[in-house]
């Protein structure tokens, strides 16, 4: 088992790499904003499986939202905007929700990048590299690795829903309001 994408790509490393040139070289020409209302995030934190879980405990007592991206993932940069937006609707009405950065050490540049591009309303960590298998089956055993992927858990901490592959704003609106819902029957 591995992390893939739910449409195949290709991840050749010099693409990366002209990605991240591209980026630098587009930053340093842009002219800074007057004034920026949210930090960018500078590192992810690194969560292996047993942190990863540690994070969904701490999370006890709330429906929680975790959702797994990476930049090389295509439906995952055309999901996680529409993510984004669904958090700053739902987050102030219970909805606790963090995002696993399922990149390699080579693309964390990217990454930041793109998260310094989208502005998230929610924390963001990375999967430790390696052990794919071991961090899957911890995660969810039923899961095969496919990304993007978001888990739905009830205030207890159990899981109850799973959405893989790429999926439509509504799909998003009926998991997070069965999970707020989760809330009310506590």
């Amino acid at each position: 088992m591995a992390l893939t994408c739910s449409r195949p790509l290709v991840r050749p490393v010099l693409l990366s790499a002209a990605l991240l040139a591209a980026a630098l070289l587009v930053r340093a020409q842009t002219p800074a904003p007057a004034q920026k209302t949210t930090v960018p995030q500078r590192t992810l934190e690194v969560l292996d499986a047993d942190h990863y879980l540690a994070k969904v405990a701490a999370e006890h007592g709330k429906p929680l939202m975790v959702t797994f991206w990476a930049t090389w993932c295509e439906p995952c940069r055309a999901e996680y905007p529409m993510v984004n937006e669904l958090v700053r609707e739902y987050q102030p009405k219970g909805l606790a929700v963090f995002g696993m950065d399922c990149d390699d050490d080579a693309e964390v540049p990217l990454a930041l990048h793109f998260l310094d591009k989208i502005q998230p309303v929610f924390p963001n960590y990375r999967k430790k590299p390696g052990k794919e298998e071991e961090f899957i089956n911890r995660v969810d055993a039923k899961w095969s690795g496919v990304l993007p992927a978001t888990f739905f858990y009830d205030p207890q901490g159990r899981l109850i829903g799973t959405l893989t592959g790429e999926q439509k704003r509504e799909a998003f609106l009926s998991a997070i309001q069965a999970t707020l819902a989760t809330a009310s029957r506590k």
